[in-house]
């Protein structure tokens, strides 16, 4: 499993188990709505790092970045439009962002692996 995947489990399933910690973490407002936006949240992350480990394909790294860049921009409209929101959705943007980024360095540190550890000069560089 790559190790966004493992962290994305390790984050959802804390979401499932414990959804109002990361509600205090934030110092956002609390209540049985926002507890359950981040179950949902929390089920999307055990679902993707699930889908991640069982997907054997190139291209999974590049979905679950871009999946994670949509979640950060619709967080970053979350915070605009529900200010007692802020923190948390503009945690939750930084997290999406962080994810997306692990999964495209994760990318390209495995394509150098299989190259033998060099980047391969360009033609005419």
């Amino acid at each position: 499993m790559r190790p966004p995947d493992v962290a994305r489990l390790a984050l959802g399933l804390l979401a499932l188990a414990r959804p109002g910690l990361p509600v205090r973490v934030s110092g956002s407002r609390d209540g049985v709505g926002v507890r359950r936006t981040v179950r949902v949240l929390g089920m999307r992350y055990v679902v993707q790092s699930l889908g991640g480990r069982w997907l054997h394909h190139s291209w999974v790294p590049e979905a679950d970045a871009a999946i994670e860049l949509v979640h950060a921009a619709s967080m970053l409209a979350l915070a605009r439009v529900l200010p007692q929101h802020r923190r948390l959705a503009l945690a939750s943007a930084t997290l999406a962002t962080a994810f997306a980024a692990a999964d495209l360095t994760g990318r390209r540190t495995r394509e150098r692996q299989r190259e033998g550890g060099e980047l391969r000069a360009r033609p005419g560089a």
